[in-house]
Order: C-alpha cells, then sequence, then structure tokens
C-alpha cells in the first residue's frame, strides 16, 4: 500500500504547531486546526460542510456531533476572535520579506457586504495584483451606523499603522470615493502616511485664478484637465474646510471618466497607486464568496458566530496566498507540479509574461493536489509571506 503524504492530521498538526504559542485555551487549540484544515478542503464556512470532511478521530463521532461541536466553538464568547487575528497578522506582518526596494506597501480599506445580512469593514494588504485581510471589524445587518462612522475608519487606520511601527516601509491608504473625509485625510497623514482617495465631483475647491487675481470657489468637475495626459493641482483648498492637498486627474484613455484623486503624496505616482486599489481589496472579497468559501451562504449566524467564522476563514485566505506565494518564489521546490500560473507571449518582439492564476487559487490548488498524495509535496507551516 503506498504511503499517503499531507494527511489530515499532516495538516492539522502543521496548524497546531504554529498556534500553539497563541494565546489560546487548550480547547480552542484543539478545535481551531481541523476547523481551518475542513474550511480550506470544503472549501466553506459552513459548519455542515466543513463536518463533512472531516476524518481520522471525526469519524468516531456521528456527524450530527461533530456539527454541534463546531458550532459551540463559533458561538463561544470566551474566544475574542479581534484579539486572536491580530496576534496572527502581527506574525506575519513581523515576518513579512519584502524584496522590492522602494518598500511601499498598499493598505486598502473598504467595506463589504453579505446580501443584507452582514456588513464587514476591512483593510487589506495588496500582494501582488491580490490581497490579505489584515484588520476587520464585523457587523450585523447593512444599515449599522457604527460600520461607516469616521471613527470606526480612523480607528482601524490606526491600529494598521501600529502593526507596521517596527518596520521601514511606507505605507499608502486607498480607497474609494466614498472615503473622502477631510477628517479621514488628516488622520492619515497625522500618522505620517500617504493617502490616495478618489474623489467625488461635487466636492468644493478653491484654485486661484490669476485672472481675477484671488482664490475663487469652484466644484472639482469645473476644473481644467486634459483628455489625453493627467492633470495636477498641488497645494490646493479642498472643500469648505480649505484643507491643503493635491489634486491629479487620469487621463481618459482606459477609464470611462477619469479618476480624480487627491494625495498628499508623490503626484507622479498618485494614479498608478490608486489603480491597485481594486486588486489589493476586491479579490479578498471575491476569495471569501464567490470564488472561494462561499460566505453569504451563511446568513443566521448572530453576530459572535458569525464573526468567529470570518476570522478562521481571513486566516484560511491568509495562508493559501502564502502557499501562493512559496510556490512562486521558491519554484525549485515543486519543479514537478505543473500548475501553470502565467502564460508567456511576444509583445513588439518582446516576450512578456503574464500571471493567469491568482496566488489564491495557486495555494488553494496546491493545497488539493498535496491533500492525501502518493507522492511527497512541500507544504510549509512557517506562514512566511513573500512579497511579489
Amino acid at each position: 500500500m503506498s504511503k499517503l503524504y499531507n494527511t489530515q492530521s499532516d495538516f492539522t498538526t502543521g496548524f497546531k504547531n504554529f498556534f500553539e504559542n497563541f494565546h489560546l485555551r487548550k480547547t480552542q487549540l484543539k478545535i481551531i486546526p481541523p476547523i481551518l484544515f475542513g474550511m480550506i478542503l470544503s472549501e466553506s464556512v459552513s459548519a455542515p460542510d466543513i463536518a463533512r470532511v472531516l476524518k481520522d478521530e471525526f469519524s468516531l463521532i456521528q456527524y450530527d456531533s461533530v456539527v454541534k461541536r463546531i458550532r459551540r466553538f463559533f458561538n463561544n464568547t470566551l474566544f475574542d476572535p479581534y484579539a486572536f487575528y491580530e496576534e496572527f497578522i502581527s506574525y506575519i506582518i513581523d515576518n513579512y520579506k519584502k524584496k522590492h526596494l522602494d518598500k511601499r506597501v498598499h493598505i486598502i480599506f473598504d467595506h463589504m457586504f453579505s446580501h443584507e445580512n452582514y456588513t464587514v469593514f476591512m483593510l487589506t494588504m495588496r500582494i501582488g495584483k491580490q490581497g490579505i485581510p489584515i484588520w476587520f471589524q464585523c457587523f450585523k445587518g447593512i444599515s449599522e451606523n457604527k460600520a461607516f462612522e469616521i471613527e470606526t475608519i480612523k480607528n482601524a487606520i490606526t491600529k494598521v499603522s501600529d502593526l507596521f511601527k517596527h518596520k521601514d516601509l511606507e505605507l499608502i491608504f486607498l480607497a474609494d470615493r466614498w472615503f473622502n473625509s477631510i477628517d479621514l485625510l488628516k488622520h492619515i497623514d497625522s500618522l505620517g502616511h500617504t493617502y490616495c482617495v478618489r474623489l467625488k465631483k461635487n466636492i468644493h475647491v478653491y484654485p486661484y485664478d490669476p485672472k481675477e487675481g484671488h482664490i475663487v470657489q469652484k466644484y472639482i468637475s469645473d476644473l481644467f484637465y486634459y483628455k489625453y495626459k493627467s492633470t495636477t493641482y498641488e497645494n490646493i483648498l479642498l472643500s469648505d474646510e480649505r484643507y491643503k492637498t493635491n489634486i491629479v486627474f487620469s487621463d481618459w484613455a482606459s477609464v470611462e471618466e477619469p479618476w480624480i484623486i487627491v494625495t498628499n503624496g508623490d503626484t507622479k505616482r498618485a494614479i498608478k497607486d490608486y489603480s491597485y486599489r481594486f486588486g489589493g481589496v476586491e479579490t479578498v472579497f471575491k476569495n471569501q464568496k464567490s470564488n472561494g468559501f462561499r460566505l453569504e451562504n451563511i446568513s443566521n449566524a448572530n453576530l459572535q458566530a458569525f464573526t468567529t467564522m470570518y476570522t478562521l476563514l481571513c486566516v484560511a485566505v491568509t495562508y493559501l496566498t502564502i502557499l501562493g506565494t512559496e510556490f512562486s518564489k521558491n519554484s525549485k521546490c515543486y519543479r514537478n507540479e505543473k500548475i501553470e500560473t502565467h502564460k508567456t507571449y511576444i509583445k513588439n518582439g518582446i516576450h512578456c509574461k503574464q500571471r493567469i492564476m491568482s496566488l489564491f487559487n495557486t495555494g488553494l490548488t496546491l493545497f488539493h493536489r498535496a491533500f492525501n498524495s502518493i507522492k511527497y509535496i512541500r507544504i510549509p507551516f512557517r506562514f512566511i509571506l513573500y512579497d511579489i
């Protein structure tokens, strides 16, 4: 009989060894690894789906009892999901292998809605063309005012800033036009970081008019901008608070209407920096939902259960992304694993390479291929994130 590698026991032991130095109770340390393994294998956050794929010691327990055990953990108020994830992501960031010399790290913040059942405010960190969750807060329903309050968002940004305080990195915060609060921009600037936030057209600006010889009030949409190249306004007064900052209009070459970006950083990089926003956050939401773990199937869990479930989901997404970076960076270890992650083509006589499989899906593919394999496939549990 052939030996099987990367069994359920191997995965759960790997996760347990990693988490044993965390501030967890013994019962929590015992149940988290198999739940995490079951989530990834079943590609679901639902307790019945997780229980269905668990074997080994769980095979000796009735299926309904396994489901109840998982749900008891999700509902256990003794488990603090936010403290657990802060400890987890602090380790990831402390051991992050940054390779680019510019030391720029893009942080994106946005809201995610799971139908009308839950709202999640999340900050993600861009890795390649996608991201990993680094901070989040869950709310019941989609009309909870606290989820959208400026103080909630400022607190989250401060928490993320603290995560990187011992790292020699430059944080650039990216957000869509729903976050163009002057208070928010001032807060990011006060922490010593850069912001690139898209603006709405109906905000007042106060440019200097050389014909009038003084500052005049206009809407942003009334400012002159070029169609085929970017247009920059430096040290312009924004909104009725007359906050001094920079505004950059993108060209129309690749968008239906020009982006209007406010930034306190390098105006020459503002458009490029903001272009990372979509991939850095929307891919995370997609991986958690239709492209991965079908989070939208959860509708009636209480807030404690949903938050615990969501926390482990974020761990799973981060782990699979890490596996994807591992596969990309240490390709010699996987030379016998033919996973087509890129395609090559020739453009203007130059050989080009384009990624066709995300880091998350690369990690997920590698996980499934390695599980119960008759050949050895390297699956690390060091949780070391590589820059891509």
